[in-house]
């Protein structure tokens, strides 16, 4: 299953100590946020290819805190963590950020997880089989608006 989108949205929290960034944006600029995952290097060649401003963090976590430090634009997390799943991430992000775009990215997700995930608010699920062309499609929009 390719990707599922429903909503889109932006955060506008303030800058404030949060994540440590591994590539840094600009005072104010919105970053992408992205929890580290299998497919962590795969991301990153991405993000470098749209020139995303980025903020790496470990767990779920150091995103909650992340997007209550910086203005972030969208969010990469994977279905589950080692400290919390995805829905109960999206709903902490969606707490400190309004907003916030989250995309999932899952392994050969079955319909009943794409659908869970999207319940809970999830932008879109990204299916890691297509992981390049789908955060391709799903990052540009949010890039091209900062």
């Amino acid at each position: 299953m390719p990707s599922l989108t429903s909503h889109a949205g932006q955060a506008a929290a303030e800058p404030r100590a949060g994540a440590d960034p591994r590539v840094a944006a600009a005072p104010g600029q919105p970053a992408v946020l992205f929890v580290l995952q299998r497919d962590s290097e795969e991301i990153r060649r991405v993000l470098a290819a749209l020139q995303a401003p980025v903020r790496e963090c470990a767990d779920g976590r150091g995103a909650i805190a992340a997007a209550q430090a910086v203005p972030l634009c969208c969010a990469i997390v994977p279905l589950q963590m080692a400290d919390m799943g995805a829905s109960a991430l999206i709903r902490s992000l969606h707490a400190a950020a309004p907003g916030l775009a989250v995309l999932v990215v899952v392994d050969s997700p079955a319909v009943s997880e794409a659908v869970a995930v999207m319940r809970s608010g999830a932008h879109a699920v990204i299916d890691s089989r297509i992981l390049s062309t789908g955060l391709m499609v799903h990052l540009a929009p949010f890039l091209r608006s900062r």
